[in-house]
């Protein structure tokens, strides 16, 4: 089936694309963020026409869109440092461990960007790295191929609901969605489980149209019709033996800054410093304070229920969630409970003191007055830390000890929880339960959003409902499948212990034959001599 046909941006329409941008330099020159944008990013809108293209290809040679699209781009590389992303500022184990790597051409002479599903398993590695190194990787690509297309691939051999990450698939789609236009020639989908049918449904709904007309669900089959076997792993049919191996980036060194002060090709620009920025925050909240790192998801010292979502439910005049932490290690630990909306959650109790094998359970209220709609928005870090004989259970003294102890430390078991509604949660029920307060922010509406509404009054869109009831979905999925990997892992290890045991059964049952054996011979010749003589 060939590609879609793209419309053809004409000579004239790339340099409008390129006057209307900066025109808009010059009029909004105090939107810019401070500092300017980066000068490389600067070079691809003057100096070359392949950049501007491709936002116009994007949306249909539509100029308003192009416009908008360009500059939000603009925006996000320079907020989110793209252009300062190397191999000293990110997780190299992520790098080394070959979640993701280039690899080859394919048929059309692309590279080729594989991702081994296997090899990541969701909740135990710190997203915000693993987003990272996916930003690198892309960078170097379209560096190193001087801004070509790319084919993606998908590599879902021997891939379970636990190697499949909603959140990440997202950014990934979302980044080449809004940031990246036109920039994938396919999209590969290899060896898709039966068991992610309904995954990979979802996740093509998320794409835009003309990223599904690339979108392929390839088998080893139909493989060599995107990739020939002189490029193609061995794992996949193929001849390549290759096993990954990191080879630094020689990068060449950035040329002189496009801008300087005043006025610049007809450009209205501030003093330009182009100083290392430092690495983005967490997209978990768009506050600088509010960063959550993240070592492990699956704790050594401490048991978490439910372990990726905090649903909430109406309880009373309160719409509560509860997690019930319980201490699996064989000493004394301390835990403490931090959220990305502090101002929207009462948590009772924060932190506290749990002996071995102890539980307790976490109250999550929220705030009269806070919006319904945007509580999956949220989400919770769950921090523990071991304690020794020479610290104290009181629990002032333990609240001194979290002053003290940062979320980065390397002591410090981090687990970090979503939020969301029920899936049938009964809104016109929470919005008569909170009526007054709902009538008196409604009179309100600048102070609490366009978008409205109150804990009480919030309308839900059908959209962001549908997209509630696929979280919630895909989160009963994730914890059904935990709990039955959990299980055949008892079931695998209970038959291996069954098998030993057989098997030294039966040695002992071979080891007394043998010995009964022996043992008659012995009194059959005793006898027989005696007979004899």
């Amino acid at each position: 089936m060939p590609l879609p046909e793209f419309l053809n941006p004409t000579p004239a329409q790339v340099a409008e694309l390129r006057q209307l941008f900066r025109e808009k330099l010059e009029k909004d020159a105090a939107k810019v963020p401070v500092g300017g944008f980066h000068e490389h990013d600067m070079k691809w809108v003057f100096e070359g026409d392949g950049w501007l293209t491709k936002f116009l290809e994007n949306n249909d040679l539509n100029m308003k869109e192009s416009l908008k699209q360009l500059w939000e781009t603009m925006e996000w590389r320079k907020a989110s440092g793209i252009n300062e992303i190397r191999e000293d500022n990110i997780r190299m184990e992520y790098i080394h461990d070959a979640l993701m790597y280039p690899r080859g051409r394919d048929v059309d002479g692309k590279t080729v960007f594989i991702f081994k599903s296997k090899m990541y398993v969701r909740g135990t590695r710190n997203l915000d790295d693993l987003k990272k190194c996916f930003l690198y990787w892309i960078e170097r690509i379209i560096r190193e191929a001087n801004d070509d297309l790319v084919t993606i691939v998908f590599d879902l051999t021997d891939a379970g609901l636990s190697n499949v990450d909603m959140d990440y698939t997202k950014y990934i789609i979302n980044t080449f969605k809004n940031y990246y236009p036109c920039s994938l020639n396919y999209i590969l989908i290899y060896d898709l489980p039966w068991i992610l049918n309904a995954t990979f449904q979802i996740i093509k709904k998320l794409l835009p149209a003309k990223a599904v007309d690339r979108l392929r669900n390839i088998s080893n089959k139909n493989i060599r019709e995107y990739i020939d076997e002189d490029n193609m792993p061995r794992s996949w049919g193929g001849k390549d033996d290759y096993v990954f191996e990191f080879i630094p980036e020689r990068r060449r060194s950035m040329e002189l800054p496009l801008m300087q002060n005043g006025m610049q090709n007809g450009i209205l620009s501030k003093k330009v410093h182009f100083a290392n920025l430092s690495p983005p925050e967490s997209p978990m909240l768009e506050k600088a304070n509010s960063n959550f790192p993240e070592h492990s998801d699956e704790g050594e010292m401490l048991r978490i229920k439910p372990q990726t979502t905090i649903t909430f439910s109406k309880s009373g005049t309160e719409l509560v969630g509860t997690v019930e932490i319980t201490n699996v290690a064989q000493k004394d630990v301390s835990y403490k409970v931090k959220t990305t909306a502090p101002e929207k959650f009462r948590v009772r109790p924060s932190t506290g003191f749990l002996p071995p094998s102890s539980s307790v359970t976490i109250n999550v209220m929220l705030q009269h007055g806070q919006q319904i709609h945007t509580i999956n928005r949220e989400k919770f870090l769950v921090m523990c830390i071991g304690l020794t004989n020479e610290n104290s259970t009181n629990p002032q003294d333990l609240v001194e000890l979290w002053k003290n102890i940062s979320a980065k430390d390397s002591s410090v078991e981090l687990h970090r929880l979503k939020c969301a509604l029920p899936v049938n949660y009964d809104e016109s029920g929470l919005e008569h339960m909170f009526g007054n307060a709902a009538g008196n922010m409604s009179a309100a509406p600048d102070q609490y959003g366009v978008m409205g509404g109150s804990y009480a009054g919030s309308n839900m869109m059908t959209a962001d409902k549908q997209m509630i009831l696929l979280q919630q979905t895909i989160s009963h999925l994730n914890d059904t499948t935990h709990r039955l990997e959990v299980q055949a892992k008892r079931n695998h290890r209970f038959q291996w212990i069954t098998c030993v045991l057989f098997v030294l059964l039966a040695i002992a049952i071979v080891y007394i034959l043998k010995i009964e054996i022996k043992s008659n011979a012995s009194e059959y010749c005793s006898g027989s001599e005696r007979r004899h003589n």
